[in-house]
């Protein structure tokens, strides 16, 4: 019977371990006084830095083995050697892909038109051709002088119908949207909110988790630079429950960190890479309908 190694035992209880390290931090307040500690704003800075720069470290080190963690799970291989697979069945008419990708651009762009046209009673055709290109449309259902004519909660009602469809013409004729590209497709870059959604690249994740860190830091590493403790019996033993009070909070952010980026790993970021295997052997169908031989 195989073994379960130390790193599998700690992945599967990280939680459990976050949890009882606050846990213990909490129990350990119980033994001493909060306080403030009467420094200078300069030494409250000093001391502030040092204990953000071990926060971000520490939470660094749990996010870097929570991504690899993530990399080496056994379904996060079997995606990312699909992918690898999948690009090198159309790699040889990767000059076609382009084509495609507009194709698909045009044809989501319509979707979300057609969408926001749809909730106010408008047909996409009566706004735009079939490239997409705009129409001169009166969008207004009600005319000038029904208003006139209509009194009290029917005037306004006519009103709000029509600015209401003004407002859903503005944005189908303005809308924007991020386009799908080669680039997209073959690469670990992605776009957010775009409307093909294959969510945040490593590298956008491992960013936005930073400048979050940062910000959590900076608060907590005020936070213990202004306040203190004090002991009566003995100063030096109540700064030691303090500071390592400061590294099992930051230790166990770091274990919650750490199983929060194996998590996005091995689900969200996976599940873009699927989209991306999904859309690339759609344009392998869509080069053998335009009579293209997309064998290797």
């Amino acid at each position: 019977m195989k073994k379960n190694s130390f790193s599998e035992i700690f992945y599967k209880n990280a939680g459990y371990l976050a949890v009882s390290l606050i846990s213990l931090a909490y129990i350990a307040g119980s033994f001493i006084m909060i306080s403030e500690t009467g420094k200078t704003i300069y030494e409250i800075i000093a001391g502030g830095i040092i204990s953000m720069i071990v926060g971000i470290l520490i939470n660094g080190v749990f996010r870097s083995l929570g991504l690899r963690r993530g990399e080496e799970d056994e379904r996060t291989i079997s995606t990312t050697s699909l992918y690898a697979q999948t690009i090198d069945s159309v790699v040889c008419h990767i000059d076609k892909l382009q084509d495609f990708c507009d194709m698909e651009n045009t044809r989501a762009l319509s979707n979300i038109r057609k969408k926001i046209l749809a909730r106010v009673g408008i047909s996409y055709r009566d706004c735009f051709d079939e490239e997409g290109v705009v129409k001169s449309y009166d969008y207004e259902l009600y005319s000038d002088e029904q208003i006139e004519m209509a009194r009290g909660r029917k005037r306004r009602k006519y009103l709000k119908i029509n600015k209401a469809r003004k407002r859903a013409y503005d944005k189908a004729v303005n809308v924007k949207i991020k386009l799908l590209s080669p680039a997209i497709l073959t690469s670990d870059s992605v776009k957010e909110n775009d409307p093909f959604n294959f969510g945040k690249s490593k590298k956008e994740y491992s960013s936005q988790k930073n400048t979050a860190d940062v910000i959590s830091r900076v608060v907590m590493a005020v936070i213990f630079g202004y306040f203190g403790v004090s002991l009566a019996s003995e100063i030096n033993i109540a700064l030691l429950i303090w500071n390592t009070m400061q590294i099992v909070m930051y230790i166990a952010s770091g274990v919650v960190q750490m199983y929060s980026t194996y998590s996005w790993i091995v689900n969200d970021h996976r599940v873009g890479v699927i989209k991306k295997i999904d859309c690339l052997q759609k344009f392998k169908l869509y080069a053998e309908h335009m009579g293209i031989d997309t064998k290797a």
